[in-house]
Order: C-alpha cells, then structure tokens, then sequence
C-alpha cells in the first residue's frame, strides 16, 4: 500500500490518479469496516439467541441434581483468561429472586479493520428469564424422548386425551414432533416441543415451539441385574390362581387371576398379560430387560397395580432397563379396569396406548416416558403426574411457559 501511494506521489502526471488513490483509500477502509461491523452485528444476534436459549432451559430443566448454572454451561462456557480469552462465546450465570440472568460475551476478528489495528471487534448481550415457581409449574406427564421423529407424540384416531394437571413434551426437531390427527383430541396443562407441533387451530394453552431439549429423567437410575429364574406357577394357564413373589422371572405370561405381593419384579424378557388375565399388585415395580424385553397388555384384561413407594425405583410400577433396544415396541390396550398408578418407562422402544374404552380414569399417577408416544383407538385416556412422588423428580413446565424477561 505504501508503496503504491509513493509512485503516485513520485508520477507528475498522475495528479488526479492521486487525489483519487488517496479518496479510495478510505472508502475502501469504510466499506471494509461496514462490513466488520455488519459480520459483528450477524454474530451478536446469533449469541442474543443461543444466550435466551440458555436462560430459558436453565428455567425449565433445573432440578435438585442439576442447577441453573449447570444447564446454561452446557450452552455457554465460563469465561478464560489468558491468550485466548475472548475468542469464542462465553458467559456469566446470575439466579436471583427467582430470575436466571444470562450475560455473554464474545470477541469477533475482523477481516478489514486489522489494517488498522482493530483485530477483533467485542460484543456483549444479556439474557433474563423467570423461573417457574412451585405454585405456577405443571410436572411433565407425557415426554417423548426420540429426538427427530415425527409425531413423537401422537394422538389419532378417535382417541380423547386429558392431562389437566400436567404437560405433554417432545425432545424431536422434526416439524411435527407433537400431532393430533383424524378425530382425535388432547388437553393439556401445557405443550412443549424442541420442533413443530401439528395441533388444532385455537389450542390452548397456546403451544410452544422450540424448546430446550430435556435429560431423560431417569437416566441415573440404577441398572438392575438377576440371576436364575423363579417358577411362575400356574399363572400362565388360564382360569388358575396364582400369587407370585418378588424376585427374578425369565419372562412373564400371565393369563388367570394373578396376585403379585409387593416387592422388585426382574423379567428377563417379555411381559405379557393375557386378554382374560386378572392381575392385582400393591407396591409393585415390573422391570423388564433382555433382547426381547417389551410389554404387551391386551384388551379385556384387569389390571390393578401400583408402583413401591420407596426405593430406588419408587413411583414407577413399569419399566425397561436404558440397554433395551430394537423395534419390539410395547402395547397398551386401555379399558375400563386397567389402572397403573406409577410411572411407565421405556426409554428405548416405543409406546402404544390404544383400546376401545377408559384407559387411566382410574389412575392417580401415570406418567408416560418414552422413545415415541402414540394414543390411538377409540379409547379415552387420562395421564396425571400429582399424586405420587417418584425416586426421581418429574421435570417441571412452568404454567403459562417460560419467558424471557429481559
């Protein structure tokens, strides 16, 4: 540059090619600089998002093991010092009267105005959301942990849903991570979805998208192992009774009047109960692992069982294990005398509630986590997450949603 300047000076015959070197010049340097700042300006909005993105899961996913600061950093890590302090996104976690205040920063380089010694332009963007409080937040009944399928979270047929006291969530991007289709109908507390949702005009409470995908609740729980396999006795045949213990089964098919005395049931297997099947249980947990574990339900049976209220699995009364996989899925066939009161967890496989009558009237506390969700049939159904508390503490949706406040 300096040069090029010198032989313009150095040419008699060049005076206007000078007087327009040196006007270019600094045009130049203003259009470089316009665009250093607009490349800044692109940056600081991107980091405004990802900093309300942070502020409102550390509203929404916080709990006793994992704390506000804790999620955000999962979005932003804490400032550096040294060389290279600065140079990518970082930011300040503040919780405060029940606000998380979020304060990033970051150095962006420039392209143009190093010529002048500005290698780098900071930016700097706050984010504040509230924190729902106990009064005003709904426990999540219905999460679908699958993180891009559609209709994770499905309701169709002529199904009717009803989850008052909680709310419907889904970890899937996918546009329709959450639908209603053909005559069927849902309401809910809340709706929340990390994608789309495809629901009925006029939904209320309005639904939200784009929410901060959510830790499987259960993640930590132990995993439980067994050895041989107890004799079920005659609960296979039907038309027999027969009372089981707790202990380890390779499978379960029960088809008479079954009674299961309160305890840790480990099935090696599926689980299956029959059509004609009468099965009652106080205190139950019904833990299924193995490379054909899945569970089946079939319409017509009664079912009356109730999840240990103590313990490491306390509140869930039906499980799979975090190693099952596959495609088996489970099945639910709801009717007027299925009551679960727990949880229902298959983090893995998918679930389908279906059936032609009632199916959860009965039911206190039922909970559903699971890889997919899907209600269909003509069955109605009801899902509540208030009157039991599990070892682990049911995520939280604040009522009316989490905002930004700032």
């Amino acid at each position: 540059m300096r040069t090029w300047i010198t032989n313009l000076v150095s040419d008699e015959a060049g005076s206007g090619t000078i007087l327009f070197g040196l006007t270019f010049i600094p045009f130049v340097m203003l259009i470089g600089a316009s665009i250093d700042i607009s490349l800044a300006y692109e940056a600081k909005l991107r980091l405004q998002a990802l900093a309300d993105q942070a502020a409102l899961a550390a509203v929404l996913t916080s709990n006793d093991v994992k704390t506000p600061i804790d999620v955000v950093r999962t979005f932003l890590p804490a400032p550096v010092e040294g060389a290279t302090a600065g140079l990518g996104p970082s930011a300040t976690v503040q919780v405060e009267n029940g606000v998380v205040t979020v304060e990033a920063s970051q150095r962006v380089p420039t392209n143009f105005a190093g010529i002048l010694g500005v290698t780098a332009l900071p930016i700097a963007v706050r984010a504040s959301a509230a924190v729902g409080s106990e009064a005003g937040a709904v426990p999540i009944c219905i999460l679908a942990l699958n993180t891009t399928a559609a209709d994770a979270v499905l309701f169709t047929g002529n199904t009717s849903v009803v989850a008052r006291r909680c709310s419907i969530y889904s970890n899937s991007s996918n546009a329709a991570a959450i639908s209603v289709k053909g005559s069927a109908s849902v309401q809910a507390a809340a709706y929340c979805a990390v994608g789309g949702m495809n629901l009925p005009t006029g939904t209320t409470p309005v639904p939200r998208r784009g929410c901060p995908r959510l830790d499987d609740p259960f993640r930590n729980l132990p995993l439980a192992s067994g050895s041989g396999c107890r004799d079920p006795g005659q609960a296979d045949k039907p038309n027999k009774s027969q009372t089981l213990d707790q202990g380890d089964y390779c499978g379960l098919d029960l088809k008479g009047t079954v009674t299961l005395n309160p305890g840790f049931y480990f099935i090696n297997g599926p689980l299956t109960i029959g059509a004609q099947a009468k099965v009652t249980g106080r205190g139950v947990t019904l833990y299924l692992t193995g490379s054909n574990a899945s569970f089946r339900i079939n319409g017509g049976a009664s079912v009356d069982l109730s999840a240990a209220t103590t313990g490491s699995y306390a509140g869930i009364v039906l499980m799979q294990d975090r190693q099952v996989t596959g495609a088996n899925g489970n099945v639910i066939n709801g009717g007027a005398e299925l009551k679960l009161v727990g949880a229902i967890y298959a983090p893995r496989q998918a679930i389908e509630l279906r059936g032609n009558g009632s199916f959860g009237q009965q039911s206190d506390f039922m909970p559903i986590i699971a890889d997919t969700i899907t209600f269909t049939g003509n069955t109605t159904a009801s899902a509540d997450a208030t009157a039991m508390q599990p070892a682990v503490a049911l995520p939280k949706h604040p009522s009316g949603g989490a905002r930004v406040t700032n």
